[in-house]
């Protein structure tokens, strides 16, 4: 460790060197002509001309990429001075108590290594080549992502559901018809488009979805395929600086797919050859050095569940109550209770509950079901936007297999949205026949079909339920061919047996 340090400090010592003898060549810099100084801010003249004369291409990138990685430079770097870039460094420099001069000298520089290396040894980039394309892009796995092998390509999921990203590829396509379709779709979910560009095969967008949720894509032509990445992150599970990860990210790739030069990234750890995912380590990442800040993380997450017994025991997905340190459950017409968690299942997602609490009505479960029969859904979804009573919505069974064929799962077209997961799907005799679990992700679909999909949500059969809570003897009603409810008395009876989970 101690070698790695030192050497690693090194590096850092011949940035420093290599940008300190730039600087210092500065005070030799000669003025341009006065014609050309009256087009530009006062000063720009002599920070171009300091700027393009005193560092070399690679010191250029890297200090944008400090910048980036400080918060004042939010463009792909590259080797070329402008107004925008002069403006940023005055910035940077009246904030850190120095001459706005659009000049950076050593020991300007040495305080922006001090304001971004704490950031840059939090995100840990790595160059990552894509499995199948020969593109490449820097991936912050010093947030302990843990990757993921999809037909597309890569995908790299946060622990603590910070950020999320996928590097993916797509055969037949072009960048129009992807950029096109992510809109369109982005338009009907409400999703807030802050910035958009499409031009010389490549698009760029920058959005934020209706619960908060802040989204950055950029894809490029690829031949006959498109690749790219997407970067989702979410600043109310930890902010981790996820717009200045979506600059970075955008510059590596743009570098590789235009043949523009870049740099590896300046990261203080070894690099590694990350080029096809790991396993997912069965432990937590590592915690941080103390030198490394950790971003305060608050989880708040919220579901739906149902009770399969007369003693407070309640069903809903393992992953409502995942990671929960705190689960609270709110029956119809009751108060917030404490919960305890008694059993889970993760491969069939379902967790078990227990309250001090007896139900009006509990869920009776029907196994099997048939093709096209029409079901009904009642959960809280977006429970901060929507009604917090509930929400009761009508479908019908439209296949008796999940995605792949998986037999466990049944398809249907009653709406869900986040917030119904865990919650019952009856058939119209209000017995329980499915666990409302997942729903096809409209925009990896769109982005690898070209397609919307509409209604397209899973649930988890019966059976599986049945066997999940007979393995942990928990005694549950079976159902009845009884006469049909009409649609406002299936939704009470949905109400009656079904409960609001916070998870904190």
């Amino acid at each position: 460790m101690g070698r790695r340090r030192g050497h690693n400090e090194l590096i850092l010592r011949q940035w420093r060197a290599a940008i300190a003898a730039g600087l210092a060549l500065a005070a030799m810099a000669s003025g341009v002509s006065s014609a050309v100084a009256q087009t530009r801010p006062p000063g720009y003249v002599e920070a171009e001309s300091d700027f393009q004369s005193t560092l070399s291409v690679q010191n250029r990138l890297l200090f944008q990429v400090l910048m980036a990685a400080a918060g004042y430079w939010n463009a792909v770097p590259n080797e070329n001075f402008n107004q925008r870039l002069f403006r940023a460094i005055q910035r940077f420099q009246s904030e850190n108590g120095f001459a706005p001069t659009g000049i950076v000298d050593s020991t300007q520089f040495d305080q922006l290594v001090a304001i971004s290396k704490p950031m840059l040894d939090l995100w840990g980039f790595r160059k990552v080549r894509h499995p199948s394309r020969r593109a490449t892009i820097w991936i912050p796995l010093g947030l302990g992502l843990h990757a993921t092998r999809e037909n597309s390509g890569l995908s790299y999921v946060d622990p603590l559901r910070r950020v999320r990203i996928n590097f993916s590829t797509f055969p037949h396509v072009g960048t129009a018809k992807y950029y096109s379709g992510i809109l369109n779709l982005m338009a009907q979910q409400g999703t807030s488009v802050h910035y958009r560009v499409m031009k010389d095969g490549w698009f760029v967008v920058s959005a934020t979805t209706s619960d908060g949720t802040d989204l950055y894509l950029r894809y490029h032509q690829d031949g006959t395929h498109v690749t790219g990445f997407t970067l989702s992150w979410n600043n109310a599970n930890g902010n981790v600086a996820g717009e200045r990860i979506a600059v970075l990210m955008s510059a590596s790739l743009w570098s590789d797919m235009t043949g523009a030069t870049f740099i590896d990234p300046p990261s203080l750890q070894p690099k590694v050859d990350v080029a096809r995912p790991a396993p997912v380590p069965a432990s937590p990442p590592p915690t941080p050095s103390a030198s490394t800040p950790m971003p305060k993380v608050a989880k708040s997450a919220s579901g739906t569940g149902f009770f399969v017994g007369r003693d407070g025991s309640l069903l809903t997905n393992e992953h409502v109550v995942d990671g929960c340190t705190a689960i609270r459950v709110t029956p119809d017409g009751g108060a917030p209770l404490p919960a305890r968690l008694v059993a889970s299942d993760k491969a069939n997602d379902l967790a078990l509950l227990k309250v001090d609490h007896q139900p009006k009505k509990v869920a009776a479960l029907r196994i099997g079901i048939r093709l096209g029969e029409p079901v009904a859904v009642f959960g809280f979804p977006l429970s901060t936007v929507l009604a917090s009573t509930g929400n009761f919505t009508l479908g019908n069974v439209t296949a008796l297999a999940g995605i792949g064929d998986d037999t466990r799962h049944i398809q249907v077209s009653a709406p869900i949205q986040p917030g119904n997961s865990g919650g019952p799907l009856l058939d119209h005799q209000g017995n329980l026949v499915g666990v409302v679990t997942y729903k096809l992700d409209a925009l990896k679909t769109v982005m690898a079909s070209g397609d919307i999909p509409q209604n397209v949500n899973f649930a988890l059969k019966a059976s599986a339920a049945a066997s999940f809570l007979e393995s942990n003897r928990v005694e549950f009603e079976t159902g009845s061919a009884t006469t049909a409810m009409g649609p406002a008395d299936l939704a009470d009876h949905a109400k009656a047996i079904s409960a609001f989970i916070r998870c904190n």
